[in-house]
């Protein structure tokens, strides 16, 4: 659960540093009400236990009195409230949801959306992982708005088509998932790549174009072209856009806030006495021990007289 944020500042970085070390300590402003996190809570999880079996409410719907709270900096300096299962799981050991890609983020890591964050870079894919495919219908025989008639004409589909998707891991620890038009297409078999001839007609038709418009892509959009040129044209790519890293922000320090649900205090115990007063006591009871004999005394010794 991410509540709101307390404060905003600078913009996102397209990377996050990979080991920063995150400190316990008070951080700037307050904590949110407690009864406002708790309401939002148990609203969340009627609607979550409203569509997810009962044996599995104590899995991805537990009670909120399981959850102790959180406020964490970011680097990008902006402040949130994180919940956690018990006081002994830090913020930072967590791995937060993406819903970016629909994974989680790398352990000391949260989403934190700036408005002039930069544009998404691309990484190259470190692992293949599950495939799914999907069935889209003919597009339109009018171009959209970002495509002219003529290129309309080469990239539209005329037919209905089936494309698979894949999920992969980045360079960067980030998941995300890509399309691959070839259906039988398998990450053992390696990319495919254009002919020689076919390379070289690419190489220069890019160049005219780049001449003739300086601007018409911006240079990490160039660079990537630039790169899939040298290595042949592979498909599919060995790289791609990460939209999650312009918005993932490490976590640089943490501070305690307590329990979502209060516990229930332990009863106080008595304040132990001091060993001064139990000295005290203990030559009372001496004393009071010492007249008790001679009264014990003197009483057998009158019993004697009167038996004598």
């Amino acid at each position: 659960m991410l509540p709101p944020k307390d404060t905003g500042s600078a913009a996102g970085q397209a990377a996050v540093p990979a080991q920063l070390t995150v400190a316990l300590r008070r951080l700037p402003g307050k904590a949110r009400p407690r009864e406002d996190v708790l309401r939002e809570y148990r609203d969340l999880n009627a609607e979550r236990r409203s569509r997810i079996p009962s044996p599995l409410w104590p899995f991805w719907a537990p009670d909120p009195d399981e959850f102790y709270r959180w406020r964490v900096q970011l680097d990008c300096a902006c402040i949130t409230e994180v919940l956690t299962g018990g006081p002994g799981r830090r913020p930072h050991d967590t791995q937060w949801p993406d819903p970016v890609g629909g994974a989680r983020l790398p352990a000391g890591q949260l989403l934190c959306v700036h408005n002039d964050a930069p544009p998404a870079p691309y990484r190259g894919i470190a692992r293949w992982g599950d495939r799914r495919e999907m069935t889209f219908p003919a597009d339109p025989a009018e171009p959209p708005d970002w495509a002219d008639a003529e290129t309309w004409a080469l990239l539209r589909h005329d037919e209905p088509h089936t494309s698979a998707f894949w999920t992969v891991t980045l360079s960067c620890g980030h998941v995300t998932e890509v399309p691959v038009s070839d259906l039988g297409w398998k990450p053992a078999d390696g990319p495919s790549r254009v002919s020689a001839d076919r390379l070289l007609a690419m190489t220069a038709e890019f160049g005219e174009l780049w001449a003739e418009q300086p601007d018409l892509q911006p240079q990490r959009e160039r660079e990537h072209t630039q790169r899939m040129l040298a290595e042949g044209w592979p498909n599919p790519s060995p790289e791609h856009h990460c939209y999650t890293c312009p918005r993932a922000r490490a976590i640089v320090a943490c501070q305690r806030i307590g329990w979502l649900v209060p516990r229930a205090r332990a009863p106080k115990l008595p304040k132990p006495p001091s060993r001064a007063s139990l000295e005290q006591r203990l030559r009372q009871a001496e004393a009071q021990a010492e007249e008790l004999r001679r009264e014990l005394a003197r009483l057998d010794s009158l019993a004697r007289q009167r038996d004598g």
